[in-house]
This record gives structure tokens, sequence and C-alpha cells, in this order.
């Protein structure tokens, strides 16, 4: 919140010092731009998501059944405790934990996995949307875009994010 009332202070400062050189040419234009918005209405989200899926598949199914070998485990333990001797006891949970941990490990693993290919994703998405912004910026003549969600208040007048998806759309 602090970053935001500084940059808007920032923003102000900037207009206010440009004023006097800006009185003989027009107030500059300014647009705003819901970013979360027209990024959740790309076309390519919902192919990215299903690649995605396509490309953990594998890996996913794999952890599962590595869950089900570990339940199966840990059952049996439950199971035949009272009947087990102390060292197939202590054989068999020292085997629970080391399944427990490797599980862990390759759970970690595929999530930071996953969290990186959906980075890589995302921000070749939001490349293409900047590029389209940048275009549409210079068309209409804006000195200014800034996203919407990082603003106090701005008038919906100002929302150049229909057109923005228009244009992703195409």
């Amino acid at each position: 919140m602090k970053a935001v009332a500084i940059t808007f202070a920032a923003l102000i400062a900037l207009v206010a010092t440009m004023a006097p050189v800006q009185a003989q040419d027009a107030s500059p234009k300014i647009a705003i731009i819901d970013v979360a918005r027209v990024f959740a209405e790309m076309p390519e989200r919902e192919e990215i998501s299903n690649r995605l899926e396509e490309e953990f598949a594998e890996p996913m199914a794999q952890l599962q059944e590595l869950e089900q070998q570990f339940e199966a485990l840990r059952e049996r333990l439950e199971r035949d405790e009272a009947i087990m001797t102390e060292e197939e006891k202590a054989e068999a949970q020292n085997e629970l934990r080391q399944r427990a941990a490797g599980l862990q490990r390759g759970g970690e693993q595929i999530n930071q996995f996953m969290q990186q290919r959906e980075t890589e994703e995302r921000n070749i998405l939001l490349e293409k949307m900047f590029v389209v912004v940048d275009a549409y910026a210079a068309e209409q003549g804006y000195d200014l875009v800034m996203d919407k969600g990082r603003m106090l208040y701005s008038s919906d007048a100002l929302d150049i994010s229909d057109a923005i998806i228009e244009r992703l759309v195409e």
C-alpha cells in the first residue's frame, strides 16, 4: 500500500512539474488497464493450462502411485504390528519414514518445477499483452498507461482493458 501511495505521489509530482511546460501543449493522455482481468481473459490461458496438465500428468501419476504404496505399507504396519517382532517393526517403521521423506521430496520437486513452468508460460503471455498495449497506446496517442490494480482510484472512462482484450482475441 505504501508503494502505491509513493508511486501515486511521484506521478502527481511529475504531472505537476510538467504543467508549466505542458501549458502550451495538450495535457497528457492517460489510460488504465486491468492487467489481471486482461490476463485472465487471454485465449491462450486455457490452452497453456491444458498443456501443462499434460506435461505433468505422468510425474503426478507416479507420485500418486508412491502415495498408494506408502499408505499400503502404513496400513500393513498398523494391522500387523501386534504380531511383528521388534526388529520387523523397526524395519517397517524405518521404511515408512524413508518413503515419507521420499514422497515429500518428490512432491516438493514436482511443485517447484510446475511453478517454474507456470511462471515461464505466464511471462510469455504477459510479454504478448505488453506488446499489444504498447502498439495500442502508440496508435491512440497515450502518453501513460498504468495498471488499474496499482491505482487508488481511476475513472472507468480511462480503462482500455476491453480494447486490449479485443485485440488479443483477434
